[in-house]
């Protein structure tokens, strides 16, 4: 009775040109019959690793049949992948933040064992490969020791069929002697058992060996016959002669071919595909499919897979601190240091007309050393610059002497001070004779203006100091001419602002731009983590070997969306409490409804994760395309600049990205006190759910597509 039969196998790389195909198995045939130990042997890179890849379902041939246990590897029910096989890879294959234990009871898990049963082969597993204590986490084992760990996770639900590649690397011969007893042990009891090992010698226990090179099996046999057909006293030296007859294209004796007939099975043994291929004249060559003693059910798989990603999640202090504390600290550095007007900014202050006092500058310093006389028809009035000054102290712009112009510009030069303004001797005087007059001369219109010099290289001190001086001049005007029982708009800039529809007049930049970097900072967050933690499983081989073991990929994919839900929604909460709560960011709309904005986001950033973990080979390409999406986004969403100052293609363009509309939503339940009903806002809740439904449709179709 064959456990697996591989029935002229061909698998290929590189798929661009057909003249490129580069060969990896080329028409192999090889038969495993149950009970016995297969010893598949060859040099690195020949095609063991791909040959197993396909015997467990997870890579596909591009021509021959493969039949493992009486079917074909993915059919439904077939167990394959699942829990009628045992596989261990080549590379360990555990979650390091795995204890000993929890590596082993993962995979038990997965394949429904009962907790006693999974304590009963725990310990007998313990004993025969002496594993490390079963407390000791798998990232701080040695290269041996995870071995043994990964072969008992392999072993533990006393699997029909058990596939170990390299299993005894690294491992000592005492303990490699053992191994190979058990293996003889679980072989008498009906297992079959396929291992490759670059220990030749170590083959000879093997009931048969298959010799495997450049993706052609060159012999087949019982280790003494293989011996005996090549007049070979070891193995080496029978392959090393068959290496040779090969390079040289001469044919290499084999075992005779299966005649080219096709079995009439009974139905309940048949594959559901079309038996091509299938070469034997008796139908022992298939085993039926019996029932498996284990079946893995969607919730076990789902239980196992939920413990293992808390398991890992929790015992990485570096993931933990992130996750908790990177929020806090993006937040705090956001409204300390984000959005607030520029304070103490220097002037210099050349005041020609303060000069001319006895005192000097110091004369400003006296409060009523300014005044201002009203009369029928003007003003007598005195040292108004210096109200002027008083103004300009307000808002915190500081005044520096400087006896000249000159020297005031050199400093600004400099980059000493951020600016200079400079008073005319005649200042008040001529100020009131323009006011009063209207038409006055050139000189006096000169001596009543305040020049000044700002270095604009820096655009937004620059544009501040414009606005604060505008204000200043406001103020001072309005000062001056209710002194002189005036009008105080008389020498206003005739254009008035009145009440803001929305908003306030004076509103800081930081009540602008932190809807949109609080969407971006909790889309972002989720993306890394997700990403990093879903590359980390399958660059490590976590998340093949858990397919092998039959856990599906939307079953992983679902338990890593629910756990990073609940860490995300834990972000949003924090996030939302500083903002709202600590820093007093003003909101005229509903708390709850910012949140479900902001954690929505975050779904869509966590889905943003699963594409990158799905679609980049490695942590590098991976962080490569999130931060080189990342700064397009943020360019083009409207935080920096408005949309309106770009050109209309790439307006409606960057409208089109994840977090554009969902950032002006944001900013409107702030600023305007919109809700859920408000198109603005259930605009940016419609365009997030789409991002979602496309992304997870992506990875749900890269998953079903890939065979790795």
């Amino acid at each position: 009775m064959a456990a697996v039969v591989v029935q002229r196998a061909n698998k290929y790389y590189g798929r661009r040109n057909k003249a490129d195909y580069k060969p990896v198995l080329t028409d192999l045939d090889m038969t495993v019959e149950k009970g016995t130990i297969y010893g598949l042997l060859g040099p690195s890179g020949c095609g063991k690793t791909t040959l197993l890849s396909c015997i467990v379902g997870r890579r596909k041939l591009d021509s021959g049949d493969i039949w493992v246990l009486g079917g074909k590897p993915g059919e439904p029910g077939s167990g394959v992948p699942g829990p009628r096989v045992g596989y261990m890879p080549q590379e360990i294959a555990l979650v390091g933040e795995f204890t000993v234990r929890d590596a082993v009871y993962y995979f038990a898990r997965i394949y429904g064992m009962t907790a006693r049963r999974m304590e009963e082969r725990f310990e007998l597993l313990s004993d025969l490969l002496e594993l490390p204590p079963s407390g000791q986490y798998v990232k701080n084992l040695s290269g041996g020791q995870q071995r043994r760990v990964s072969l008992a996770a392999a072993l533990v639900h006393e699997p029909e069929l058990l596939i170990l590649d390299e299993p005894t690397v690294g491992l000592d011969p005492v303990l490699r002697e053992k191994i190979w007893s058990f293996l003889t042990e679980v072989a008498a009891e009906g297992t079959a058992v396929i291992i490759t090992t670059h220990y030749i010698d170590e083959t000879k226990q093997a009931h048969k060996i298959g010799l495997l090179r450049d993706g052609q099996l060159l012999a087949e046999g019982a280790p003494d016959d293989i011996l005996r057909r090549f007049d070979a006293r070891t193995l080496e030296e029978a392959f090393f002669k068959m290496a040779m007859r090969q390079h040289e294209g001469r044919a290499i004796d084999s075992p005779p071919a299966l005649p080219k007939e096709t079995p009439t099975l009974p139905l309940q043994y048949q594959s559901q595909d079309t038996l091509n291929g299938l070469t034997s004249t008796s139908t022992d060559v298939l085993t039926p499919k019996e029932k498996p003693v284990l079946r893995s059910k969607s919730s076990g798989r789902y239980n196992a897979t939920f413990i293992k990603s808390i398991q890992q999640f929790g015992r990485h202090p570096g993931g933990l601190i992130f996750s908790l504390l990177f929020p806090f600290v993006e937040v705090v550095c956001l409204f300390m240091a984000v959005g607030h007007d520029p304070r103490d900014l220097d002037l210099a202050v050349v005041n020609e007309e303060a000069a001319l006092t006895p005192v000097g500058y110091d004369i400003c310093a006296n409060k009523s050393a300014a005044y201002v006389v009203p009369s029928e028809w003007s003003c007598d009035t005195h040292l108004l610059s210096c109200w002027f000054l008083e103004e300009m102290e307000k808002r915190n712009l500081l005044a520096i002497p400087y006896n000249t112009t000159a020297e005031a510009k050199n400093a600004v030069a400099k980059r000493k001070i951020y600016g200079a303004v400079h008073f005319p001797r005649n200042f008040s005087s001529s100020l009131a004779m323009r006011v009063a007059e209207g038409r006055v001369e050139d000189d006096v219109v000169d001596d009543s203006t305040i020049s000044i010099w700002i270095d604009f290289t820096d655009q937004q001190i620059s544009q501040f100091l414009k606005t604060q001086l505008y204000k200043t001049y406001e103020e001072f005007a309005r000062r001056s001419m209710l002194a002189c029982g005036k009008h105080e708009h008389l020498v206003q800039m005739p254009v008035h602002f009145e009440t803001p529809i929305y908003g306030i007049m004076d509103a800081q930049l930081l009540d602008y731009m932190a809807p949109g970097i609080l969407i971006t900072l909790i889309y972002f967050m989720p993306t890394l983590i997700t990403s990093t933690l879903m590359i980390s499983d399958r660059l490590e081989g976590v998340w093949e070997r858990s397919a092998v073991a039959g856990v599906r990929a939307h079953e992983m994919l679902y338990v890593h969306v629910g756990i990073q839900t609940v860490v995300l929604a834990i972000q949003t909460i924090e996030t939302v409490g500083l903002a709202y709560g600590a820093f007093s960011l003003p909101s005229q709309g509903s708390l709850a409804l910012c949140g479900l904005l902001l954690f929505t986001q975050g779904l869509g950033g966590m889905c943003f994760g699963f594409l990158l973990s799905v679609y980049c080979g490695s942590y590098t390409l991976s962080f490569f395309t999130a931060t080189g999406s990342f700064y397009p986004m943020i360019l083009l969403c409207g935080i920096l600049w408005p949309l309106e100052g770009m050109p209309y293609a790439l307006q409606v363009f960057a409208q089109c990205l994840p977090f554009t509309i969902p950032a002006r939503s944001l900013r409107d339940v702030m600023t305007k006190g919109s809700t859920l009903t408000s198109p603005e806002v259930y605009y940016g809740l419609l365009v997030t759910a789409l991002w979602i439904f496309i992304m997870l449709g992506m990875c749900l179709l890269k998953l079903k597509l890939r065979k790795t």
